[in-house]
């Protein structure tokens, strides 16, 4: 099991339940102040499509990337599966209509866990395998498969890419891989003392934009900042102010870095500024425990409450909120079907556009695909299998 899924899978038992009341009725509610426990429903707009998949094409998704009009969806094996070790779904961006399934077997994937599109190329990251599986992005065919011992990749389980590097986040060795993407050679591992990386061997996650690279260290209540070009550690982001604890992901765009800490007792977002690492704020006012986060459109999105409460909690159990990137402030909190009851757990995505959000069912292998509006936060289709 990858280390992001322990807080996903309480809610899991109900996704059909959900699913089932998609059509019925769905909730936003924009606030510009914490919001109230209990959101006003709105009807379903005529605008909504439902998408189904043929077969087995969606089973316990835990990642998603798009880019270039595709979405590609990271689909994790279990036992319950049927013994398949997952695949990659990819999808149109603009439809939700299928293009390909990237099979386990020909394409070398197993349990993958986190995916990266750039270009032409799309990557996977696969959790047991150790290794990360490179595909061309226009036909879904492999490319190759890294794996050697020199990557010393080590229970995988994030990647990020910026310009023409990768880097992989690996739990089992606290370390960063740097790829050359082009080539698929290595050019560093990142590791030591100094760096302070230190994940737990539970959650990792990786962010690289505008010449940086950000992980946060979920053991060590702190996010470490690494220079993009030459692998040198700038700093190691830590302190009271911060008020990071347990941090389980980050996302980078443009001249700022958000951090997710999901400790028992404490979900919040720290806003730094990405070029010198000053904390510019710390957001409490979440209407819920929140999991997963990604920049889209004009805003910050959050999966809320991915299955556990934190303590004062008392937002609807499964949803997502939008921040506004310059203020913090909370747009809008999107609760209901298909969230509510779900466990839209650590894969969610944004372009320009579209956010898309996985619901996966980690006991039997099922999940779906909800896909909002990043302009006005509308549920747009469902896309199922």
């Amino acid at each position: 099991m990858g280390r992001k899924r322990a807080a996903s899978t309480v809610l899991a038992g109900t996704c059909a339940v959900a699913l089932a009341l998609v059509l019925s009725a769905w909730t936003v509610t924009p606030t510009g102040a914490p919001l109230a426990p209990v959101p006003t429903s709105a009807p379903v707009p005529a605008s909504l499509s439902s998408v189904k998949l043929p077969g087995k094409v969606l089973s316990a998704p835990e990642a998603m990337a798009v880019a270039g009009g595709r979405v590609w969806i990271a689909n994790s094996f279990y036992p319950q599966t049927g013994g398949d070790q997952g695949w990659v779904t990819e999808l149109s961006a603009r439809t939700g209509a299928l293009i390909r399934v990237i099979s386990a077997r020909r394409d070398r994937l197993t349990d993958p866990e986190a995916v990266a599109a750039v270009g032409d190329r799309v990557w996977v990251v696969n959790s047991f395998g150790d290794s990360l599986v490179e595909l061309d992005a226009a036909t879904g065919a492999l490319i190759r498969v890294i794996a050697a011992a020199r990557y010393q990749l080590s229970d995988p389980g994030a990647v990020a890419a910026d310009g023409n590097r990768l880097w992989v986040a690996n739990a089992g060795g606290d370390s960063v891989t740097e790829i050359d993407a082009a080539t698929g050679a290595l050019i560093r591992v990142i590791a030591g003392a100094r760096y302070q990386l230190n994940s737990g061997g539970f959650s990792v996650a990786i962010a690289a934009a505008g010449g940086r690279v950000w992980v946060p260290n979920a053991a060590g209540d702190s996010v470490t900042e690494i220079d993009a070009a030459t692998g040198a550690l700038i700093r190691v982001i830590s302190g009271a102010r911060y008020q990071l604890s347990a941090p389980v992901e980050v996302a980078a765009a443009g001249d700022r870095v958000w951090v997710v800490s999901s400790s028992a007792d404490n979900s919040s977002v720290t806003e730094i500024d990405a070029a010198t690492g000053a904390l510019i704020r710390v957001i409490t006012s979440l209407p819920n425990f929140s999991f997963a986060i990604t920049p889209g459109g004009a805003g910050v999105w959050l999966v809320t409450n991915a299955g556990v409460k934190g303590v004062g909690d008392t937002g609807p159990e499964g949803a997502v909120a939008e921040l506004q990137s310059g203020s913090g402030r909370l747009i809008r909190d999107i609760a209901g079907p298909p969230f509510a009851g779900s466990a839209p757990g650590g894969a969610i995505t944004a372009d320009g556009t579209g956010v898309w959000v996985a619901c996966a069912n980690f006991y039997s292998g099922g999940g779906w695909v909800a896909e909002l509006s990043a302009v006005t936060g509308k549920l747009v289709r469902v896309i199922s299998a």
